[in-house]
């Protein structure tokens, strides 16, 4: 999404977004982050929108094989597809591994040190 905003049309913002929020998600849950898992099965939909109003738009333009460019490029959206819908079911299978929020724990920490809290028992 990147690369094609980049290359092909910068007015394309929401290309951006998705390219961005897909590069957080990705970091987010290899470092084995829960909330990763939920922004990840919430924007699965916007991910499949986007292939269909492509390849729609790709095949309504141009025709499946017009030329090999064309070509090419929706047999990478087919690609696209498959990879989407594995990275789908390998998240769902995968959702169990996932630890607790290291950066929601931090926030629900009290200010004070345990360290503090445990010296002084009432």
């Amino acid at each position: 999404m990147l690369a094609f905003w980049a290359i092909f049309d910068r007015a394309a913002y929401h290309l951006t977004v998705l390219g961005i929020v897909s590069i957080i998600i990705a970091v987010a849950l290899y470092s084995v982050s829960r909330w990763a898992f939920w922004l990840g099965l919430f924007t699965f939909p916007l991910y499949f929108t986007e292939f269909l109003y492509a390849t729609l738009a790709s095949v309504n333009l141009v025709g499946w094989y017009p030329d090999i460019q064309t070509a090419a490029f929706n047999a990478s959206l087919v690609v696209y597809l498959v990879f989407l819908c594995l990275s789908l079911i390998l998240l769902i299978d995968r959702r169990n591994a996932l630890k607790t929020d290291r950066i929601l724990d931090r926030l629900k920490r009290p200010l004070s040190s345990p360290e503090t809290t445990s010296k002084h028992p009432q």
